[in-house]
């Protein structure tokens, strides 16, 4: 059986634009020792830099895995930790025990990935909106709003060296559509939150569990 498998490389891809010969060879030693320890360690740097991500990334493939080649099921109404499929149980108890498993490991599958902002179904519907007016506001006042500061702030910036970033929302035109878009992202932060509580719940009372 061909399984695709899915998951979080360990291997540093090239970023956008040109890169310079010696960067290049910096980045293939990185990725070489990201391989190594992957392989003696079973994780590397980049995974610790980033444990979060790594966890929503890679455990959503594995149980994907162990929900399709499963051949048990935990014994629901037993005394034994796993009953394996076709081993002394009745049809209707083998292929019930193995439908709510399958039901348990796809909504843990469902949660984790509707926590993971790459893969949530939720997207936030003002995000196109937004972005626009960020190009507009952009292109009308500068990267940062530099268009928008006034005598007295340049006036400190030479003095103190402090500088002020305007945002869309520091102008008029543009504070609706942005309230409206971090109203929207507080929400679907707030959502992923509770799927990924719900997920490492669900983990909880099946931990011991998640083996074949």
């Amino acid at each position: 059986m061909n399984i695709e498998k899915t998951g979080k490389t360990c291997i540093e891809k090239k970023y956008k634009g040109f890169e310079k010969p010696v960067d290049k060879i910096k980045r293939w030693k990185r990725n070489i020792r990201f391989i190594f320890q992957r392989v003696k360690y079973g994780y590397c740097d980049s995974d610790v830099w980033s444990i979060d991500y790594w966890f929503l990334m890679v455990m959503p493939g594995m149980l994907k895995q162990l929900k399709d080649t499963t051949h048990s099921y935990p014994d629901f109404c037993g005394n034994t930790s796993h009953a394996l499929f076709g081993t002394g149980k009745s049809d209707d108890v083998d292929n019930a025990g193995m439908k709510k498993w399958d039901d348990i490991l796809s909504e843990m599958i469902f949660l984790l990935n509707e926590s993971n902002e790459d893969t949530c179904t939720k997207k936030n519907k003002y995000e196109e909106d937004y972005h626009k007016a960020y190009q507009e506001f952009r292109e009308k006042y500068g990267k940062h709003g530099q268009k928008l500061r006034t005598e007295d702030e340049i006036a400190r910036e030479k003095q103190e060296g402090l500088y002020r970033l305007y945002h869309p929302g520091d102008v008029p035109e543009y504070k609706e559509i942005e309230d409206r878009y971090f109203e929207e992202s507080r929400k679907l932060d707030q959502y992923r939150d509770e799927c990924k509580d719900r997920a490492i719940d669900m983990f909880k009372e099946w931990f011991w569990d998640l083996w074949d």
